[in-house]
C-alpha cells in the first residue's frame, strides 16, 4: 500500500528539483549562466546545490523541455535561451524571429522577385496593386539555416518607402529593423504546419516537419498593410510568448 509517509517523501523529493530547476533558471536570467555558456559540470553543480546528481538531472530535464538549456552528449549543458527575453513578447510591434527564435542569428540571406498582382496577394494586402514584390529570407544561425521568411510588398510601395531593390544590405536593415520602426501596428495570425522545409526551396530549416507559421500584417498609415510576412519557425527551436495585462 501507497503510504502517507512514501507520499511525504515523494513530495519532498519533487520540491528539491523545483528548487533546483528555480535556481538555475534564476542564475540564467540574471546572467551568472549567459546565453551561450556552458553551465557547470553536474558533480560541481550538484555540489554547489547541496543536492544528488539524480536531482540535478531531473532539474536539468525539464530546462531542457522547456527550452532553456541543450544537453550535448559528451561535452555537457549549454544555456541556449535567457528568459529574460520573454519580457519582450508578441503584443510587442518588432520582429517575431529575433523574439522568438533560440538561435542567435547571425546572417540572413536574401532574395526577391517582382510578379504581377494575383488575387491571393490583392486579398492579403487588401487591394489590387498590379505588381508586387516577393522576398524570401533565410536566417543563418552559424551558417545554419534556421528559419525562413516569405514576404509580399504591394509594388508601388517600393518607391514611397525608399527602396532600392538593388541594395540588398538596405533592403534587409528596412525588413528586419527600420519597417517595425515606422509601424504604426501590425497583425500576426498564429498557425502551425508542416510545409516550412517546402517553402524555404533553398534550404532545409528543420530535421523535424513542424513549425510555427507567423502570418504579419504591418501598417504604417492608412488602411492597409505595408507588407504581408509568413515566418517559419522549427517548433523545437522558438518559443513564443505574449504578456497578457490587467483588463482594464
Amino acid at each position: 500500500m501507497y503510504s502517507q509517509k512514501q507520499r511525504n517523501l515523494d513530495l519532498k523529493r519533487k520540491l528539491r528539483y523545483v528548487k533546483v530547476y528555480e535556481d538555475i533558471y534564476e542564475k540564467i536570467k540574471t546572467g551568472i549562466y549567459p546565453l551561450n555558456s556552458q553551465l557547470p559540470g553536474e558533480m560541481e553543480l550538484a555540489k554547489e546545490m547541496n543536492v544528488s546528481r539524480m536531482t540535478l538531472r531531473q532539474a536539468l530535464a525539464f530546462l531542457q523541455d522547456d527550452g532553456i538549456i541543450k544537453t550535448i552528449k559528451g561535452k555537457g549543458n549549454f544555456v541556449i535561451f535567457n528568459p529574460a527575453d520573454w519580457s519582450k513578447g508578441l503584443e510587442i510591434v518588432s520582429n517575431p524571429v529575433q523574439k522568438c527564435l533560440m538561435n542567435k542569428i547571425t546572417g540572413i540571406e536574401l532574395n526577391y522577385r517582382i510578379e504581377p498582382a494575383t488575387k491571393y496577394t490583392n486579398e492579403i494586402l487588401g487591394r489590387d496593386t498590379g505588381i508586387v514584390v516577393f522576398v524570401d529570407r533565410w536566417y543563418l544561425s552559424e551558417k545554419k539555416p534556421v528559419a525562413y521568411c516569405f514576404s509580399t510588398l504591394p509594388g508601388d510601395n517600393i518607391a514611397k518607402l525608399g527602396l532600392d531593390l538593388n541594395d540588398n544590405e538596405a533592403l534587409s536593415d528596412f525588413l528586419e529593423n527600420k519597417i517595425y520602426e515606422q509601424a504604426s501596428h501590425s497583425e500576426i495570425q498564429l498557425e502551425f504546419s508542416k510545409m516550412g522545409n517546402v517553402h524555404s526551396v533553398r534550404y532545409k530549416i528543420s530535421e523535424a516537419d513542424a513549425f510555427y507559421l507567423l502570418q504579419e500584417k504591418i501598417y504604417i498609415d492608412g488602411e492597409y498593410p505595408v507588407i504581408h510576412n509568413k515566418f517559419y519557425m522549427p517548433i523545437n527551436n522558438a518559443i513564443l510568448n505574449i504578456n497578457a495585462t490587467e483588463k482594464r
